[in-house]
Parts: structure tokens; sequence; C-alpha cells
């Protein structure tokens, strides 16, 4: 070839890779023209109507117009209702996809018998009052069965196995290919059970976000199947479910995650020591943490004769059953007839004034002085009226009750934001303008981090999911370990009964509604806090050292205790330290549970990370391994029930 043509290849060769590199530059984002980063646009393209306020609610009358038109929204996309119940079988008589979901309403009640103690307590009596049209599920509906072990796991962020974890990304798609899910479908969530209010949709759509589904996808039917129903709508029965495909969907193709919307025990423990948690609402640095375990409030039986026995149960005219197939019922001797005590204290006919007055809008909810039932204040015991002292109980297994340090309540003196007073009458959410006064009353207003717990991360769904979608404010995050993962963490056990909780029983005051309850002791309990170098009485500030030593499920290794870091501290009972030996007294002392002691858990008070495992282990998550798919994990049955 002549230098002259070896001269005009090259610049032609050099003309062609400089026209290729001029393209490249142009189509990712060089030039000012074509698309900046196609991965960026994807991603911005299939979050685009996040931003559009209550974007992820959906009332019941879109939700029939998608069901007449053939299951699919107004542009076409498939939707998929997905039904949330929490129990599979072995927990009841019957599963709740053969009780709720199916609308059978003697199975519904059979289950309301066997989990609330028989066919006169609150919760059997307002079902067994409900029209029979107002049982079952949305027509197509598929039952989604929280404690399969999918959408909650057993897991551990470092120093214990919990049960209520955020399930993995491998866990959650295998739940959703079951489903038929696909990143483009629109899935509407809702629940036919009307015991758990909203629990099961919020703890659901909380775990779809976490895991990265746009909110245009996921969308929360505002008052479940309950607000359906009553708008009108006819619910279906039995079981028969929709032809189901099986997708290949894995949640790793959804284009980010949004992992903040949970904080981890090692995360929360640090908050707690750095004192945020503890600051008056005034202070920039403060951190707001909502213990959304209802109701907050423990008082106790008066025993004014002191006999031994709370007065409650030596009424005239009365006999308290304490076993037997009438235990724990009363007897009217003028005819017979059987009253829980609920009724006995609030709503008895021919009773006026009752015996303890109820108002749902303020705290204390009981009109005291009282001959009946006692009340803690600051300085102590007293029927003499006082403050309340705010006690969330954990219906399931714990070392200790008290709330994490700092935290607030739902109800208090200065207010109320209970899930009655954030929820309109047929179970729906209240609008952003009615809610946002009620959480201001609460030093609530979106302008400090939040973070929300429970007893398992159900309750909590609901105000996070208030919070975040509802309110609209930015930093909100769930601790979906909870109080069962929290109340566990304990180094200390006690050497007595000083500080350890008496027996509790509920009541409803706006019997025969479910809720809300008050909790009543059989006696006043006594409670203890860390100061920073001991632990001291509540009340009286006096060392209450000798009444606690290390032990615990750490094995009274500190670093990971929670009992030093709360509140309002009673151990509960545990097996050698229980008094239960007067069998005269109704109430017998110190006996929390059957089983009367502390749960068996798995903890590793060694473990020397930060905490954090599960974050780590969900950011790192690239799809689930070929083998892995369609392998069902082992369905559990939770201790205390709950979503």
């Amino acid at each position: 070839m002549s230098e002259k043509a070896l001269k005009r290849t090259k610049i032609t060769t050099l003309a062609c890779i400089m026209a290729g590199l001029l393209f490249y530059l142009v189509i990712w984002g060089c030039g000012t023209k074509g698309y900046d980063n196609p991965v960026a646009e994807s991603t911005a393209a299939y979050y685009q109507s996040d931003a559009v306020p209550g974007i992820s609610l959906v009332e019941p009358a879109t939700v029939k117009a998608w069901v007449d038109n053939e299951c699919k929204t107004e542009t076409g996309k498939r939707v998929i209702i997905l039904d949330c119940v929490p129990n599979g079988s072995g927990v009841f008589s019957f599963s709740d996809t053969e009780s709720w979901f199916a609308g059978d309403k003697a199975k519904i009640l059979q289950n309301l018998s066997d989990q609330y103690g028989g066919t006169t307590s609150p919760q059997y009596k307002s079902f067994n009052g409900m029209p029979d049209s107002m049982f079952g599920h949305i027509p197509g509906a598929i039952p989604n069965v929280s404690h399969e072990g999918y959408e909650v796991a057993v897991r551990n962020d470092g120093p214990i196995d919990a049960e209520h974890e955020v399930g993995t990304g491998t866990l959650i798609s295998q739940m959703l290919q079951k489903y038929g899910v696909t990143k483009d479908d629109v899935i509407v969530i809702s629940t036919s059970r009307y015991d758990y209010p909203g629990f099961c949709p919020s703890r659901l759509w909380w775990t779809l976000y976490y895991w990265g589904f746009a909110k245009e996808n996921i969308r929360v039917l505002n008052g479940g199947n309950k607000a359906y129903a009553m708008a009108g709508n006819p619910l279906q029965k039995g079981v028969t479910l929709p032809v189901i495909t099986p997708s290949n969907f894995d949640v790793n193709e959804l284009p980010q995650r949004h992992l903040e919307s949970r904080i981890g025990v090692g995360e929360l423990i640090a908050l707690v020591d750095s004192g945020r948690t503890s600051l008056a609402d005034s202070d920039p640095n403060k951190v707001i943490v909502l213990d959304a375990r209802q109701p907050p409030v423990a008082y106790y039986m008066a025993d004014q004769n002191s006999d031994g026995i709370p007065d409650i149960f030596q009424l005239a005219g009365y006999t308290y059953n304490s076993s037997g197939t009438n235990a724990k019922l009363f007897t009217r001797t003028s005819d017979s007839a059987l009253l829980t005590l609920s009724e006995i204290l609030f709503t008895e006919a021919g009773i006026t004034p009752a015996r303890g007055a109820f108002s749902g809008t303020t705290n204390p909810p009981i009109t005291l002085p009282n001959p009946f039932i006692g009340i803690t204040t600051p300085t102590g015991p007293s029927l003499t009226g006082g403050t309340p002292l705010a006690i969330p109980l954990g219906a399931k297994g714990a070392a200790f009750e008290g709330i994490i340090k700092g935290a607030k309540v739902t109800k208090s003196g200065a207010w109320n934001i209970t899930v009655p007073a954030i929820t309109r009458a047929d179970g729906g959410y209240k609008t952003k303008a009615e809610l946002l006064p009620i959480f201001a009353a609460a030093g609530i207003d979106g302008s400090k981090p939040i973070i929300t717990y429970c007893n398992s991360g159900a309750l909590a769904s609901i105000y996070w999911y208030v919070f975040h979608e509802i309110c609209e404010f930015k930093d909100v995050r769930m601790y979906d370990g909870s109080w069962q993962e929290w109340a566990v963490l304990a180094a200390y056990e006690p050497t007595d009964n000083t500080y350890i909780m008496t027996d509790d029983y509920s009541t409803f005051p706006s019997y025969p509604a479910a809720s809300p309850s008050v909790v009543l002791f059989a006696a006043s309990n006594n409670y203890l806090e860390w100061n920073g170098t001991k632990f001291v009485d509540k009340f009286t500030g006096a060392d209450a050292s000798s009444h606690v030593k290390a032990g615990g499920s750490l094995g009274g290794i500190p670093k990971w205790d929670t009992i030093t870091r709360s509140e309002h501290v009673m151990f509960r009972p545990t097996k050698t330290l229980n008094d239960n030996s007067n069998t005269t007294i109704p109430f017998k002392l110190r006996t929390y549970s059957g089983a009367v002691d502390w749960p068996t858990v798995t903890t590793y008070p060694n473990y020397t990370g930060t905490g954090n495992l599960i974050f780590e282990q969900d950011k790192a998550y690239t799809g689930a391994a070929a083998t892995s798919g369609g392998t069902a994990p082992t369905a559990f049955i939770p201790r205390g029930g709950g979503c």
C-alpha cells in the first residue's frame, strides 16, 4: 500500500473511532441530548408516582371498579388482591384461611372462643352480633398468611434469634412467586380479619416497600374488607382461589431497596445510649420512639380490707368462679347470670353509675377514687387518684415489662393516639388534615426522626404507615424486632418477688367492642430502673441492687442488655420465683402465663459486631440461588399470637 493510501486509511479509521466515541458520549450523558443514565432513568420511571400524596392508599370504590374490570386497573395493569391474615393451621381450631377468609362465621366464632377465653368474651360477643354478610373475602383475593414463614421470619441481627424479623430476599421472592406476582402488577393488600384491624396489611405493605416496590404497585385498601362490605360491596365465601400461574419474579429485579425504613437492635441500642431518645421534644437532636402497644395503662385491683383478695371478687350478690368451666366469670345470685369482669366493672345493667366509669378521650379512663380499682401514682400505690404510670404490656414472651428508654406511649393525660383515635368507624385511616393535630398533641410533627415498635412489628407498622404514607413524614423507621426481641435481651434476673409483675386481667370498657382494653393487676407492682450506676426503685429512688443479680438470657454479659436501657421495669415471673400458693386468691399472684417462666430464646452474648446483620445481609442480596426456589419455609406458631 502506498504511503498516501495508508495515511488515508488511518484518517478514516480515526474518524470512525471519533464518531463512535461521540455517539457513546451522547448516549451516556456527556452530550446535551439523549439519556443521562438509562439505569437512573428506568429507576425514576418506576418510582415516578411515589411522590404523589396518598398514592399507596386505595378506597373501596376503586377496588370494586378494578374487580368489575376483571381485576385490572383503568390502564390495564393486572390487579392481585392479597387478603392478609396471621395464622395457619395448628394455632386455633381452624386456620384463618378456612375461617376469616372463607367467611365461615361458625368457624370464626369458634376461633374467637379459643383465643379469647370462651363465648362470654367481648371479642366473641362483638363478632357474634355482626351480620353474616360482613364476613368473607373480596372476589378473586388470595389468602396471605403472615406466619407461613415468608413475610416474617426467624433471623438475627447478631445478639439474638428473633421470630418476627423482615423476611429475607429469597423468602419474599418465593412468596410472591407462588402468588404469580411480577414487578408491574398492582398488589391490593386487605384483610378479612377484623379483630386485628390493619395490622397485617400495613406489615405486608412495609415489607414489600422495604424490598423496593413502587408505592403505586402496592396499595393498602383503606379499611380492608370491613370498609369494602360497609360500602355495599359483596364479599365472597369459601376458599376457592383464582387460577394462579407461578412467576419467576425476584425482588432483586426491583431498581432499589428502602432498607432505611427499618432499624436494627444494634442501632437502636446506640441511639438509647447516646441519650437522644430521652431528650425533650423541643431539643432538635431528639429521636422520637413510639411504643405502639395498646392501651398503655396498668391499674391494680384494690384490697381495702387487706385480706389478700381484691375487693372486686368479694361483691355482695355475686360469686367469682376461680376454676372450672366458668373460670374467671362471676355468677349473679339473683338470676345465675354469668358476667365477665368487664361487665361487672363497666356495663352491668342496673348499676348506676358504673363501678368503673370510662371515657375514651381522657386518661386515666377510670374515675377515681374507686373502691374496686387502684392506680399507681408518682409516689407509689394510692386509691386517691394521681397520674397513672403508663406500662404497655407485651402479649409475647419476654423477660421483663417496661418501655424503651425515652419512648412515648399511645395514650397519656395529654394525648390519645391509639388506633381508635386515628381511624374511622369503618376501620379506614383518617385523613392527613385530621391526623396532624392528633399527633401534634403528642409532640410528633415529623420534624424529628421517628422510630416505631410494638410487640412484634404489627401495630408498629400501622403507625409507620400512617406517619410515612398519610402524614408524609420523611424520617420514619420501624423496629420490627420490637418487644419480643428487645425484652428478652436480659443480662440480669430477679433474686426475689419484689420487682416481679403480678397477674394481669384485661377488661373492655367499651364492651362488647374488642378494643380498647384496660389492664388490671391482682396487686400493685413495684418498678425499677437503671440510673447509670445501679438499679433503683422507680418511686423512692432507693437502691434496688439486692433484688437483682447477673444472669438472664445473656448470662450476665451486659453488652446487649436492654433492661438497663429501659424504663418502668418489672420482671416477668420465673419458675423459681413465683408466689401462687394461696389458692383462695382468685388472681394467683405472679402467674402471668401458663408457662410461668421466661421464654426459651437463642442469644449470642459474646457477639462483637454492630448488631445490624439483617441490614448487611439484605443490602448484599443479589437474588435467590437457582436451587432455592419453591422450597417453602417452616410455618411457625408465634408466642402470644399477632401478626
